[in-house]
């Protein structure tokens, strides 16, 4: 089976006058002949706008789109008279969102996911869990502060999916699995030898204890994430991490080449 991956997909951001994201992921689905695809979180920071784009893949494309929801997906700035939490479950409209459970293929294979969350593990060990609590840098706020409305502490969200995830990898030690968080697991995908600045801002990007939990399973064979619009890959034991994020259309090669960037970022792997 072929498999497409990509995240943060951006596309109200991306384009504002239409979606010209989704259409194009469209084509590389066919053009790479794939026989599913897995968006890693951040389709819009409209959770309405995201839902449209999931079905859109799926119906032009033809091939199931597995997905977990980014902190974008979650945010309230269109929609303010709801919580994040509203919008989390909002989200599970969409069929082949893993946050409804897992996703079988076939009799040996599994994906398993969500949006997970943050514990600052990644940021420079001289700020404190007040320093990182306040979200911003200088003038630089993290706008997570502002539109990601959980009602519970970053702690508290970061322990509800680690715990979630732990106990679906628990259940399914003898199927091979694809493992599919928005945020980090692994330090090699923060922003490394970081200015000042990313020494506090790694910490809003994922988690180690992610990593720590991935490698206790040796049946895990990818661990897929997104959120730092980084395209990266790396092996450690068993498992292949993959980072792999359309991002920002100003951070593209060909600003205006949405098909030929799709088509760059689109990572294939075959299982």
């Amino acid at each position: 089976m072929k498999i497409g991956i990509l995240s943060d997909i951006h596309v109200d951001i991306n384009f504002t006058d239409r979606d010209t994201v989704t259409p194009a992921i469209c084509h590389a689905i066919k053009e790479k002949s794939l026989e599913m695809m897995i968006i890693a979180g951040d389709v819009a920071s409209d959770y309405s706008i995201a839902l449209k784009s999931l079905k859109q893949i799926e119906r032009d494309s033809g091939v199931p789109c597995m997905y977990i929801p980014g902190n974008h997906d979650i945010w309230i700035e269109n929609h303010p008279d709801k919580t994040s939490w509203e919008i989390y479950d909002l989200l599970k409209a969409y069929s082949h969102n893993l946050s409804n459970g897992p996703f079988g293929m076939g009799k040996d294979w599994i994906v398993v996911g969500d949006t997970g969350w943050y514990d600052f593990s990644f940021g420079d060990k001289k700020y404190s869990i007040e320093d990182f609590n306040r979200m911003q840098y200088e003038d630089r706020v993290w706008q997570d502060s502002i539109n990601a409305v959980w009602n519970r502490s970053t702690l508290d969200m970061h322990d509800y999916f680690l715990k979630k995830l732990e106990a679906q990898l628990e259940k399914y030690k003898q199927k091979n699995v694809i493992v599919v968080t928005h945020v980090l697991p692994v330090k090699e995908f923060t922003v490394q030898n970081p200015s000042p600045m990313w020494e506090y801002l790694n910490a809003f990007l994922g988690s180690a204890e992610y990593g720590r939990l991935i490698l206790k399973y040796p049946n895990i064979k990818y661990s897929i994430s997104g959120h730092v619009h980084y395209r990266k890959k790396i092996r450690k034991q068993n498992t292949e991490f993959i980072c792999n994020c359309l991002g920002y259309r100003s951070e593209w090669f060909e600003n205006d080449d949405v098909e030929l960037e799709v088509h760059r970022a689109m990572m294939v792997i075959e299982i």
